[in-house]
């Protein structure tokens, strides 16, 4: 049984909820919240973006995103995560889709670290990959990850990805190359959610 709701079916309004949390599609307001997310270092260790220099990068890395959610088929999605009750911005979430034929779909996601270890990225890949899979009709969803990046590894798993490879120096990573682990769930895998 799906813990979640669904709000609305408009593109740009497209909300995932769970229990304790609130997706929300990213906006021109979320830039500072975005900004200070990925100027943690802890964060972006292994982002291959890097840390932001200022706020206008960080703008210029949400256009596309946004600007893909005014299409009637965005090849982008892309939320700020947000606690329930308060609102509080705690993170981001996004899947990037393949060409529609190949219904495959790559996600991401980051938290403050201040929540990370309280199930909360869990919650919203689990959300984010029912959407996909109920919402957006795909029939892969897939997440590399650097091979060092144990929390990330320990969360795909959880969720029920299964690891297919190792991709070696792939993710351009401070300055030099990190091998990388493709983990994949295909929309007939048996899920515990």
């Amino acid at each position: 049984m799906n813990n979640f709701l669904y709000i609305g079916l408009d593109i740009p309004n497209m909300h995932l909820e769970t229990e304790r949390l609130h997706m929300v599609p990213i906006n021109w307001k979320d830039v500072k919240d975005l900004n200070r997310l990925h100027s943690i270092p802890e964060v972006a260790q292994f982002n291959t973006l890097g840390i932001p220099k200022n706020l206008v990068e960080t703008r210029d890395h949400i256009a596309p995103i946004i600007e893909a959610f005014a299409h009637e088929e965005p090849h982008k999605w892309a939320w700020t995560i947000r606690l329930e009750p308060t609102f509080a911005f705690i993170g981001e979430l996004g899947m990037n889709l393949s060409a529609k034929k190949y219904k495959r779909g790559e996600i991401y996601y980051n938290l403050l670290p201040t929540y990370w270890g309280q199930g909360y990225a869990t919650e919203a890949v689990k959300a984010l990959i029912s959407f996909g899979f109920e919402s957006l009709e795909l029939h892969r969803i897939e997440a590399g990850v650097a091979t060092e990046n144990l929390k990330s590894i320990a969360l795909l798993e959880r969720v029920g990805m299964q690891r297919e490879g190792l991709h070696r120096q792939i993710l351009p990573i401070r300055g030099g190359w990190k091998d990388n682990y493709s983990y994949a769930v295909l929309e007939g895998d048996k899920r515990g959610y």
